[in-house]
């Protein structure tokens, strides 16, 4: 059994709104009311920027980071550059958890917070792997929300949500610990084109290049991640053995994750996993003797994905015909 006092849970991002970020008043607040609620005796790091307003806040650890700004990952046809916050997430969560001195630990965005404390259990409950596929030292719970199964109604890998993140401590260092990302340099012979990681065709979600990222580092042998629909039938095949053996994949309200409004969709997406997907994968490929159903899984998001799905790839087909002509 995990003890709160063994826990840690690294709050991180910015704590006040931006020019860029819009953010509800008063959020992180309710981020550190709710951990101390759900999580008494826990310890409280927040990982922010310098120049931030934190008053008010009273978290264990204050950790105030430079700004490293954001990581230009594209070129416009212009050559105009464009840019996504890989590092500003990965310094903030990384300086955190170097911070941390329990054996667990939590990665939790500071526009989110706590509705319970279920993930620990559930942390514990699934105790089969399969040691060839395993890298954590225990199981990494994360959550179902913006966790895709399937983009442009195709099924993509390596594309784990980053909302909330809990196991050991070293086992999130694997993940954000890793080599921060370059910039995107200028091509010039490719002058008047539109640059970024996988052109001409569609650029990997920011979430399957952070994936691709620290796993290449833990495994080289791990494929480079092309664009965002590389995933031949050996990759999904390795992807589901994955998840099946180092992760468990939880419905929001199932680990006790509290969403904002914008986050919060009117009913579960057909593209993203689901805590029964992740389900029936662990029972293929660690313990046969768990209940999970395939029925219920068709029942309550299967037959939504046979409707939305082929009409997501239609969709998608006919936007590049469009791009390209």
């Amino acid at each position: 059994m995990i003890r709160f006092e063994d826990i840690s849970v690294v709050i991180q991002g910015p704590v006040q709104a931006s020019t860029t970020r819009a953010q509800e008043p008063g959020i992180t607040q309710k981020c550190i009311e709710s951990v101390r609620e759900h999580l008494p005796g826990a310890t409280i790091i927040i990982s922010t920027w310098e120049g931030q307003n934190y008053q008010g806040l009273e978290p264990d650890l204050l950790l105030l980071n430079q700004d490293p700004g954001g990581t230009i990952t594209s070129f416009s046809r212009e050559g105009k550059p464009g840019a996504l916050n890989f590092n500003r997430q990965l310094l903030s969560t990384s300086a955190g958890l170097k911070q941390v001195k329990t054996p667990y630990a939590i990665k939790l965005r500071s526009d989110n917070f706590l509705t319970g404390n279920h993930f620990v259990d559930y942390q514990q409950q699934f105790t089969h792997r399969n040691p060839a596929d395993s890298v954590f030292s225990e199981r990494v719970i994360v959550c179902t929300s913006y966790f895709r199964r399937f983009a442009d109604g195709q099924e993509v890998v390596m594309h784990p949500s980053d909302f909330f993140h809990f196991g050991r401590t070293e086992d999130l260092l694997k993940i954000w610990g890793i080599t921060p990302f370059a910039d995107l340099q200028y091509d010039t012979s490719k002058t008047g084109k539109l640059q970024y990681r996988g052109a001409p065709k569609t650029a990997p979600h920011a979430e399957q290049i952070y994936c691709n990222a620290w796993l290449r580092e833990l495994n080289p042998s791990i494929p480079y991640l092309e664009h965002r629909h590389h995933a031949t039938q050996a990759m999904i095949a390795w992807w589901q053995r994955f998840m099946a053996s180092n992760l468990v994949i939880l419905e929001p309200q199932q680990l006790g994750l509290g969403l904002i409004k914008r986050f919060i969709p009117k009913s579960k997406r057909p593209n993203e996993m689901s805590y029964l997907d992740w389900l029936l994968l662990y029972k293929q490929y660690c313990d046969p003797n768990t209940q999970a159903s395939r029925l219920e899984l068709f029942r309550t998001l299967g037959w939504r994905r046979l409707v939305k799905l082929p009409l997501s790839r239609l969709k998608f087909k006919s936007k590049a015909v469009k791009k390209f002509k």
